[in-house]
């Protein structure tokens, strides 16, 4: 859609991700534009609207005789990625963020974009720790956020031409340290249960290539090369920090879910950090 080298992209949300998303994608030449509540803290390199999108999606605000105001910038995008952060860690935080907030975003684009990008979560999927779960999968989720995130799925696919749906597992790294916070504090865990995860670099690289490249799959599994059980990475985590290895919670059993991430990486190319080993090990080096 774009008439010159530089593609137009948008980063709807435009927290972490999309600021480093973006800070790459200028870094190759392309135009973004970082959408979010307050922008203050953007980077100068980006174009920046301040807009509420979950209000501008409400219900109350769905009427064909209450117009939006749009932005000229948001029309004729290339790409649109939407990385959106619940404002509390409810049912309905989620539902005001995804469903809201997409509602939202499709009354203020100015024509549909050449392609858009969703970050949704793993938590769409059952669990199930006897078998590898790929992108084949139905949807399961539970109640409260995974049912929204799956509804969000559904809502984008009606809203936009061309998704791209990119489910991340576990994201950490820089900044991202409960994990770490929680077995230094000694906290236990159901050390049978299946965990997956992702490092924050490894996700954007994900996130650039789709939004570039020219054949992006509809949907895909962000995680890394190797789902683990939780004590199994407390254990590590533990040695590294030089404290005791966190005990079992009560009445312990198998759980979780083992995420294959084949077609991540054969998006993404070889990892920065291929396991949770890795990723873990720089961070604790890095804060050493």
């Amino acid at each position: 859609m774009s008439t010159t080298n530089g593609r137009r992209i948008l980063m709807a949300g435009c927290g972490d991700l999309g600021t480093r998303l973006g800070l790459r994608l200028v870094d190759q030449g392309h135009r973004v534009i970082g959408l979010r509540r307050r922008v203050a803290e953007l980077p100068e390199a980006f174009e920046t609207i301040a807009m509420d999108l979950s209000r501008l999606g409400a219900p109350e605000r769905g009427g064909a005789d209450d117009p939006v105001r749009s932005d000229p910038r948001l029309d004729a995008l290339d790409a649109v990625v939407i990385t959106l952060t619940p404002d509390e860690p409810t049912r309905d935080g989620y539902e005001r963020s995804y469903l809201h907030g997409l509602r939202g975003l499709a009354r203020v684009l100015g024509s549909q974009p050449g392609r858009v990008i969703l970050v949704s979560s793993t938590r769409v999927l059952a669990e199930d720790p006897t078998r590898v779960i790929t992108e084949d999968a139905p949807l399961a989720p539970g109640s409260g956020p995974g049912e929204i995130l799956a509804a969000a799925e559904s809502e984008a696919a009606e809203l936009f031409d061309h998704v791209t749906i990119v489910r991340p597992a576990g994201i950490y790294g820089p900044g991202r340290t409960r994990l770490i916070d929680s077995v230094r504090r000694g906290q236990r865990f159901n050390h049978q249960r299946w965990t997956n995860r992702i490092h924050r670099d490894d996700l954007v690289r994900g996130l650039e290539r789709l939004a570039l490249g020219s054949e992006p799959p509809n949907l895909v599994h962000a995680v890394d090369s190797q789902p683990a059980q939780m004590g199994e990475v407390a254990a590590f985590i533990a040695d590294r920090l030089g404290v005791p290895v966190p005990g079992h919670v009560e009445d312990e059993k198998p759980g979780g879910k083992r995420i294959d991430g084949t077609r991540f990486r054969a998006l993404v190319g070889e990892l920065g950090y291929p396991t949770y080993r890795d990723g873990f090990a720089s961070m604790l080096t890095a804060t050493a």
